[in-house]
C-alpha cells in the first residue's frame, strides 16, 4: 500500500502546486482546449479510462523516479478529473481505479515475491535514507528558513543600499548641476564687472565661454539658464553700446588735444630746423660733400642726416599724449561682432564732422577777412595739424579701418579751405609782419605734414604766390627808405662821440678787411671822432642787412632761385635807388667837401657790395649759387669816376678863375732875372718874380688835398692832384698857342717861363712824385711829368738865343725831343710878331733864327 500512498501523494501534490501555476504557463492553445471541454463535458468510456489510467500509471512511475512532475501530465490529469466531475462517473471512475490498484499491486507482490528480501533491505534503506532526507530536508528547511530571513534582510539593506546609491547619484547630480550654476552665475557676475571695469574684450571671451560651454548644457533642465542665454545678446548689445560710447569720448578728447598734439608737432618740425640750420652754417664751402647739406627740410639728406633726433610727436614727457587704446579696442570689439564696416562709416562720418567743425570755428571766430589774424591761422593749423597727424598715425597703426583715399580727400577739402581763408584774409594786405608770420606758419605746417606723407603742393604754391607780395612790399619799402636817407644825408663825416656809438655804427657798417679804415683802426682814434662815411651809409647798411634778412627768411625753402631773387633785388636797390640817386646828387653839387664825402660813401658802397656777396655765399640755399656777383659793383665804380670827374671838373673851374686872375705884361721890355731854384729841366726860378695867381691857385690845390681830400684813397687824390696838374700846364701852354697874346716879348716869356719853371719845380717836390726819379708808377704821373718836360723845354727853347738849333736833329734829340714841332709855328709867330712891332731893338740874329724855323716847320 505504500506505492499507493505515494501515488496519491504525487497526484495531490502535483494538483496542488500546478493549480496555481497552470494558469499561468499553460499557452493559449490547452487554454481554449480546457474551456471548451468545460463547456461540453466529454464521457468516458471504460476503455477511455483505461487508457488514461495507463497513462497517469506511465507518469506516476516517472515522476516519482524524478520527483518533479511535469506540468503537460497534471494538465491531462486535471482535465480528466475535471471532466469526471463534470460527467457525473466519479464512481466508475473509482471503480476502474480500484481495478487498476489492484492489478498494479498484483503485478508488485509477483514482482517482490522473488526479490523480497531485498526488496525489504532495500525499503529499509530507503526509509533510512528517507529519515535522513527528511531531517535533511528539515535541516534545509530550517537553512532555507535561515537563509530566507537572512535573504530578507540583506535584501531589505540592499533595497536600502540602492535607494541610498541612487539618492546619492541625485545629490551628486543636483551637486554638479549647481556648480554648473554657480558657475554660470560666476560668469555671469565677471562679465557685469568687466563690462563695468571697461575689459570690454574679456567681457566678450566671457560671454562666449558662458554662452557656448557653460550655459547650454543647463538650457534643458534650468529655468534661469534659459533667461540668460535670452539675456545674452543684450549684453553683447550693452558691450557695443559701452565700446562706442568710450569710442565717442575718445573722439571727443582727440578733438580737445589736436590743437596741443599740432602744437608740439610744429615746434618739434622748427627745432628740427633749426638743427639743420645750425648744420649748414656749420658747412665748409670748399667741401663737396658739405656742399649736399644746402638742401631743404624733409629731403633724403636732411632726414638720414637727422635720424638719430627723430621725434615722435605723439609722445610727451610723462607717455603718449593720446591713447589711441579705445581706438583700437573699439575696432577689435566690432571685429569681433562682426560689426567693422559699420564702425568704419560711423567713424568716418564723425571725423569729417570734426573737420567741418574746425574750419566752422575759424570762420566764425574770424567773421571776415579784417579779422583775420596770425593767431587765428595758428590755431587753425595747429588743429588740423594735430587732426592729420592722428589720421596718419590710424592708416599706420590699423589695417585697412580707415580708406586712404578718404584721408586724402578730407585733406584735399580741408587744404584748399586753408588756402581760400589765407588769400582772403590777405586782401590788399600791405602789413610785412603778418605776411612773415603767416608765411612762417604755413610753412611750418606743410612741412610737419608732408613729413606724414601728405601732398601740399598747395601750400606751396600758396607760399610762392605769396612771397611774390611780399618782395614786391620790402622792395617798395627799403627802396623808399634808401631814397630818404641819400636824399636827407648831409654829406659831412659821422660824427661819434664814445665806445658805445662807434661799437653799434661799426657793427652794422661794412667795413675793408685792410687799409686804414679797418674796425681796427678806426677804433685807435679819441672820442669824440668822426668816421670817414656820412650818416647815410650805416642807415643804407642796418636796412641792406634787415633786408637780406627778411628777404632770405621768407624766401628760403620756397623758391629755389631765392639766391637770384635776392641777388637781383640788391642789385636793384643799390643801383636804382641809392646809386643813381647819389648820381643826382654829385651832378648837383658843386660843394667839393660834399663831392669827397660823396666819393668817400660810394667806396664804402664798394665795400658793403663785397661784404654782401659773401653774405650770400653764406647765406645761400641752393649749392648752384657759389659766387654772386652784384652788377651794382660795376655802377658804384662807375659813379666814383663820375666823382672823380666832377671834383676835377670843379678843381678846374676854380683853376680857370685863378687863371682868370693872371697879370702878364706881354710886351715888357726886359726879361726878370733867374733865381736860385731850379727846375728838372735845368732851369733858374726866381720865386720873388712868380705870378701871385699861381702861387695861389698852386696853394689851393695843396690845401685841397692836405684837407677836402684828406679822407680820399691816395689813388683817388693823385688822380685829382695830376688832373688838376695836367689842367694847369695845359693853362700855361695855352697862352703860348691861343690867338691871345698875340705878340709875346722876350720880356713877357721870361716872366710865363718863371712860372712855368716854378710850377714843374712845384710838381717835382709834390708828395705824389717820386724824389728819386721824379716819376710816378701810375700812368698819370708820368703824363703830366712828361708834358711839364715837355712845356719847360718849349719855353727853353723859345728863350733860346739861338732857336734855329731846333733844326739840328741831334740837338733837337738831345734837349728839345719833347718839344712839339706841329706847336711851334704858333708860339714861333707870336716872338716874331712881337719882334716885328719892335723894330730896330730886337736881335737880328734871333729874330733871324726864329725866322729860320719858322719857315722849316712851315708847310
Amino acid at each position: 500500500m505504500l506505492w499507493k500512498c505515494e501515488f496519491v501523494f504525487l497526484v495531490l501534490h502535483s494538483s496542488g502546486i500546478h493549480r496555481t501555476s497552470a494558469m499561468n504557463q499553460e499557452d493559449s492553445s490547452r487554454r481554449a482546449a480546457t474551456l471548451s471541454t468545460a463547456r461540453s463535458p466529454t464521457f468516458f468510456t471504460h476503455t477511455d479510462i483505461q487508457a488514461q489510467l495507463q497513462n497517469l500509471l506511465l507518469s506516476s512511475s516517472s515522476i516519482s523516479s524524478t520527483l518533479s512532475i511535469d506540468n503537460e501530465h497534471l494538465d491531462q490529469l486535471a482535465a480528466i478529473i475535471r471532466n469526471i466531475h463534470l460527467s457525473k462517473q466519479q464512481d466508475a471512475f473509482l471503480n476502474h481505479l480500484n481495478k487498476f490498484i489492484i492489478q498494479k499491486e498484483a503485478e508488485i507482490e509477483a514482482v517482490s515475491r522473488g526479490h523480497y528480501q531485498d526488496f525489504l533491505g532495500s525499503v529499509d534503506k530507503l526509509l533510512s535514507v528517507r529519515q535522513g532526507t527528511i531531517s535533511l530536508k528539515s535541516h534545509v528547511v530550517s537553512l532555507d528558513a535561515s537563509l530566507q530571513t537572512s535573504g530578507t534582510s540583506l535584501a531589505t539593506v540592499r533595497s536600502s543600499l540602492l535607494d541610498a546609491r541612487k539618492v546619492s547619484t541625485n545629490i551628486q547630480e543636483t551637486i554638479e548641476t549647481l556648480q554648473s550654476c554657480l558657475k554660470v552665475l560666476d560668469l555671469s557676475k565677471k562679465l557685469s564687472q568687466q563690462i563695468s571695469e571697461r575689459k570690454f574684450y574679456s567681457a566678450l571671451r566671457s560671454l562666449d565661454e558662458l554662452q557656448f560651454v557653460h550655459l547650454k548644457p543647463l538650457l534643458g533642465f534650468a529655468a534661469f539658464a534659459g533667461y540668460l542665454g535670452e539675456a545674452l545678446p543684450n549684453e553683447k548689445i550693452r558691450i557695443r553700446e559701452e565700446v562706442t560710447k568710450q569710442l565717442n569720448s575718445w573722439l571727443y578728447d582727440a578733438r580737445q588735444q589736436s590743437q596741443q598734439l599740432g602744437r608740439l608737432a610744429l615746434e618739434a618740425l622748427e627745432l628740427r630746423d633749426r638743427r639743420w640750420k645750425a648744420r649748414k652754417d656749420r658747412l665748409n664751402t670748399q667741401d663737396t660733400a658739405s656742399m649736399a647739406l644746402l638742401v631743404n627740410l624733409n629731403t633724403p639728406v636732411e632726414i638720414a642726416v637727422s635720424e638719430r633726433h627723430d621725434y615722435h610727436v605723439l609722445d610727451s614727457g610723462d607717455g603718449s599724449l593720446i591713447d589711441f587704446g579705445p581706438l583700437y579696442l573699439a575696432i577689435h570689439i566690432h571685429e569681433t561682432l562682426d560689426a567693422r564696416e559699420e564702425l568704419q562709416k560711423s567713424f568716418r562720418d564723425d571725423r569729417r564732422a570734426q573737420a567741418h567743425l574746425i574750419l566752422a570755428s575759424m570762420s566764425s571766430n574770424s567773421g571776415g577777412s579784417s579779422a583775420f589774424t596770425l593767431d587765428s591761422l595758428g590755431a587753425l593749423i595747429e588743429q588740423i595739424a594735430g587732426f592729420f597727424i592722428i589720421e596718419a598715425q590710424i592708416l599706420r597703426t590699423t589695417k585697412a579701418f580707415r580708406d586712404e583715399n578718404d584721408v586724402d580727400s578730407l585733406w584735399e577739402e580741408l587744404s584748399d579751405r586753408i588756402v581760400c581763408i589765407v588769400r582772403l584774409g590777405l586782401t590788399n594786405c600791405s602789413d610785412l609782419d603778418l605776411l612773415m608770420g603767416v608765411k612762417a606758419r604755413l610753412l611750418s605746417f606743410s612741412q610737419a605734414l608732408e613729413s606724414y606723407n601728405y601732398t601740399v603742393a598747395q601750400f606751396h604754391e600758396l607760399l610762392s604766390s605769396l612771397s611774390t607780395e611780399y618782395i614786391d612790399l620790402l622792395f617798395k619799402k627799403f627802396s623808399v627808405e634808401f631814397e630818404q636817407f641819400i636824399q636827407e644825408d648831409d654829406h659831412q663825416p659821422m660824427l661819434v662821440h664814445n665806445a658805445d656809438e662807434f661799437s653799434k655804427v661799426v657793427e652794422v657798417s661794412f667795413l675793408p678787411n685792410h687799409g686804414i679804415w679797418t674796425k681796427a683802426e678806426l677804433a685807435k682814434q679819441t672820442f669824440p671822432t668822426a668816421l670817414p662815411f656820412s650818416q647815410a651809409y650805416p642807415l643804407c647798411c642796418i636796412h641792406i642787412r634787415n633786408y637780406v634778412t627778411n628777404h632770405y627768411a621768407y624766401c628760403e625753402s620756397i623758391t629755389r632761385d631765392a639766391d637770384d631773387s635776392i641777388r637781383k633785388c640788391l642789385d636793384s636797390l643799390l643801383i636804382s635807388h641809392v646809386g643813381l640817386h647819389m648820381f643826382s646828387q654829385i651832378n648837383l653839387t658843386k660843394n667839393l667837401s660834399q663831392l669827397a664825402q660823396i666819393v668817400i660813401n660810394t667806396l664804402f658802397f664798394l665795400t658793403a657790395c663785397e661784404g654782401l656777396e659773401a653774405i650770400l655765399v653764406q647765406l645761400r640755399v641752393s649749392a648752384r649759387f657759389i659766387s654772386p656777383e652784384l652788377e651794382a659793383k660795376a655802377m658804384f665804380k662807375k659813379l666814383l669816376k663820375t666823382g672823380e670827374q666832377k671834383i676835377l671838373g670843379e678843381i678846374q673851374e676854380k683853376i680857370q678863375d685863378f687863371f682868370e686872375l693872371s697879370e702878364y705884361d706881354w710886351r715888357r721890355k726886359t726879361a726878370i732875372e733867374p733865381g736860385d731854384q731850379t727846375d728838372d729841366g735845368g732851369g733858374r726860378v726866381n720865386e720873388q718874380e712868380t705870378s701871385v695867381y699861381l702861387k695861389e691857385c698852386l696853394s689851393f690845390i695843396d690845401t685841397l688835398i692836405d684837407n677836402v681830400l684828406v679822407l680820399t684813397p691816395v689813388d683817388f687824390n693823385e688822380n685829382i692832384f695830376f688832373g688838376a696838374w695836367m689842367f694847369i700846364g695845359q693853362r700855361l701852354k695855352s697862352f703860348l698857342i691861343d690867338r691871345e697874346p698875340a705878340a709875346i716879348s722876350d720880356g713877357g716869356l721870361s716872366v710865363l717861363m718863371n712860372d712855368i719853371h716854378f710850377a714843374s719845380h712845384r710838381l717835382r717836390k709834390s708828395p705824389f712824385s717820386s724824389s728819386a726819379s721824379n716819376t710816378s708808377s701810375s700812368p698819370i704821373s708820368l703824363e703830366v711829368h712828361k708834358f711839364f718836360r715837355e712845356l719847360v723845354q718849349t719855353v727853353n727853347l723859345l728863350a733860346s738865343p739861338d732857336v734855329g738849333k731846333y733844326l739840328d736833329l741831334d740837338y733837337r734829340a738831345m734837349k728839345y725831343d719833347l718839344v712839339r714841332s706841329e706847336s711851334l709855328p704858333l708860339m714861333l709867330v707870336k716872338l716874331l710878331t712881337c719882334m716885328n712891332s719892335v723894330g730896330s731893338n730886337v736881335d737880328p740874329i734871333r729874330k733871324s733864327s726864329v725866322q729860320e724855323v719858322l719857315k722849316a716847320l712851315s708847310p
